[in-house]
């Protein structure tokens, strides 16, 4: 790994507040490791009273070398978020043929971006999707109440215009709907 890469990942580590990180994990039971895929370096080890912050700085260090060593621009592992943005990604082009010059120099800009690592330690997430705060059956009970009043509005609209061979197919989805099997035929 290239020294200012290193220099970077030591920067990170020392930027955490560890001391609240620790206390975060003890007090979710979280140990080291507990991603969901392996990964060379961490060594999963299940919350205890020997788990230390040394194994905590040890499994993040171990997965910012293999974010940057792997090139990958995110990782989500545990409770670790990881955004890397490697200099070498970014290429600028410059163009002076859209610059005045009175002497038609040739004009070269020079840019230099750095590398970035971004670190997020979140203890919890969750991720709702559709009907949030709400309870599936009820959502579902629900909807099935609304499809029911509409098929009766249609049905009555079918026997209002005499149209009976209609009315007769949406009685028997009427049927299904509230779970009546019986036929009358």
């Amino acid at each position: 790994m290239e020294k200012k890469n290193t220099k970077l990942i030591d920067k990170v580590i020392s930027g955490l507040d560890w001391d609240s990180i620790f206390e975060v994990n003890k007090c979710f039971k979280i140990g080291v490791g507990e991603g969901t895929t392996a990964i060379a370096g961490v060594k999963r080890k299940v919350f205890s009273d020997e788990l230390t912050k040394a194994d905590i700085k040890s499994e993040l260090k171990a997965l910012l070398k293999y974010v940057i060593e792997n090139d990958l621009a995110e990782l989500y592992y545990g409770t670790w978020m990881i955004f890397w943005v490697n200099s070498e990604w970014i290429e600028i082009e410059t163009d002076s043929d859209g610059l005045e010059d009175d002497q038609d120099n040739e004009i070269q800009i020079s840019l230099e971006i750095d590398s970035t690592l971004e670190v997020i330690y979140s203890p919890q997430r969750i991720c709702v999707v559709g009907g949030a705060g709400s309870n599936p059956k009820d959502s579902n009970s629900a909807k099935e109440d609304s499809d029911v009043n509409r098929l009766e509005s249609m049905l009555k609209k079918a026997l209002d215009s005499e149209k009976y061979e209609l009315a007769s197919k949406i009685r028997d989805i009427l049927r299904l709907q509230k779970g009546d099997p019986s036929e009358d035929k």
